[in-house]
């Protein structure tokens, strides 16, 4: 049946986010777990952070726009048992924020995969990551699926 005109298509539901990604980071903290009653079973804040500049491929939208991502270690990614049942990482693992102003990523992973990450980004045999994910707004996704990729991979034919 022919679509009404002036109408728009309803707003996809999910959406692919392809990057080139350069300048990592990595950053180390190490203390005493501040607040035990949210995590009784973490009695130490083991933390490190992979920071690193994206510039966007697809969506055509964002197509050449810089932004800023973090992977943050989440321990409790290893072991299922250690996230409540209403958990939104049960749900995804990562956010886009792409608005006027910031074009942000976060992705939350297991913490042996943040320091592999970044060394292989920091030697290039890391160049691209590729996200999907549940489009909330227009400007927020929420990313159910993240994957890095090297130099095998071309983003650019990728997205055709």
């Amino acid at each position: 049946m022919p679509r009404a005109k002036g109408k728009k298509p309803p707003p996809a539901t999910h959406e692919e986010f392809v990057f080139h990604l350069r300048a990592p980071s990595l950053s180390y903290h190490f203390g005493i777990e501040p607040d035990r009653r949210r995590q009784e079973w973490r009695p130490f804040d083991d933390s490190h952070t992979l920071r690193f500049v994206t510039e966007c491929i697809w969506p055509d939208r964002f197509k050449g726009r810089e932004g800023r991502a973090t992977i943050w270690p989440e321990p409790a990614l290893v072991d299922h048992k250690l996230l409540d049942e209403d958990d939104v990482r049960r749900r995804w693992v990562g956010y886009i924020r792409a608005t006027k102003g910031e074009f942000e990523t976060a992705i939350w992973l297991p913490p042996l995969v943040c320091w592999r990450l970044g060394e292989a980004m920091a030697s290039g045999l890391v160049r691209s990551m590729l996200t999907n994910g549940l489009t909330e707004t227009r400007s927020k996704n929420r990313v159910t699926s993240v994957s890095f990729h090297g130099v095998e991979f071309d983003p650019v034919t990728y997205v055709g």
